[in-house]
């Protein structure tokens, strides 16, 4: 995925210390994927890497998808579509208020034509009669759906794990990130299947508990044989870090969030990121991750709003 006008980076994996985490000799490190690009980085880089070769190959059709009003993947998607010169159409649920938030303002002004979907028809988006009557009005489209979730990015969520070290020194080492519809997490589960001694715990950002793990579950057994044929890593999602819910903030996660900002230089964000760590704070003092471990935590970018 690569373009005339933009270049990305090679994200690094930087060796981080935090007190919390010192206190019980975990080495930590950040896979910084924040650091690929300002627009277009994270892990949503991963999740529309190979549909935006397909994008491509198809001869650059209008994109369509699907996103609430604060919306991160659409954030991406519309970025992408500037970058690549191909019209994206973004369907927001609910109401859209004008003025503008950050996140939809920055997809209009790159290009992105903004349609309001009620709630209802929002549910039934994926059903065979919406589908059409979609086609009807636009013509033909490429359909990516909520959160750019798919084949093409399962597959290049698996490609975050190479940027791992196959081996480590460590009795145990962990893969930590945050969920939002837990297919980054099935990706880093797919792809790591050559990392020794290495399990990965997803911390959910939604107040659902158990529905992640069905997702990441579905994701795994979509995939072939012949797509992994090695062992998965042992892997669970986290649900008891959400703080109240999707974007909800208590407290204790702003003070955590602060400490760990003040520490390390490293900004995190209170919906994701802030919230894989917050989380993995309080199993290491539960003792849930064992200690004198190796951590390596994906920041995935997410956009800081006040």
């Amino acid at each position: 995925m690569r373009s005339r006008r933009v270049s990305f980076a090679e994200p690094p994996l930087e060796e981080v210390k935090f007190s919390d985490f010192s206190r019980h000799n975990i080495h930590f490190s950040f896979l910084r994927l924040d650091k690929i690009h300002s627009e277009l980085g994270g892990n949503k880089y991963y999740k529309l890497k190979q549909n935006i070769n397909h994008i491509l190959t198809l001869g650059r059709p209008t994109v369509v998808s699907f996103g609430g009003a604060y919306s991160n993947h659409l954030r991406a998607l519309a970025a992408a579509g500037r970058i690549y010169s191909f019209k994206t159409i973004g369907f927001v649920r609910g109401e859209i208020v004008r003025p503008l938030n950050p996140i939809l303002k920055f997809c209009e002004e790159n290009g992105m034509e903004l349609k309001e979907i009620s709630r209802e028809n929002y549910r039934l988006k994926s059903s065979i009669n919406f589908v059409r009557k979609l086609r009807s009005e636009l013509g033909e489209y490429y359909l990516l759906p909520e959160g750019g979730s798919n084949l093409n990015a399962l597959k290049g969520c698996a490609e975050i794990p190479r940027l791992i070290p196959n081996e480590t020194e460590y009795n145990l080492r962990y893969i930590t990130l945050a969920c939002g519809t837990g297919l980054t997490l099935s990706g880093i589960v797919i792809g790591a299947t050559q990392l020794e001694r290495t399990q990965a715990i997803g911390f959910s950002a939604l107040k659902a508990p158990g529905y992640l793990n069905r997702e990441v579950e579905g994701y795994l057994s979509s995939i072939s044989e012949e797509f992994c044929s090695n062992s998965l890593i042992p892997w669970r999602v986290e649900d008891e870090y959400h703080c109240g819910g999707y974007a909800k903030k208590t407290p204790k996660l702003i003070e955590f969030i602060e400490r760990f900002t003040q520490e390390t230089s490293v900004p995190i964000e209170p919906t994701y990121t802030g919230k894989m760590l917050y989380g993995l704070s309080q199993l290491l003092d539960d003792g849930v991750v064992e200690s004198s471990t190796q951590v390596v935590a994906i920041h995935t970018g997410g956009v800081y709003l006040n």
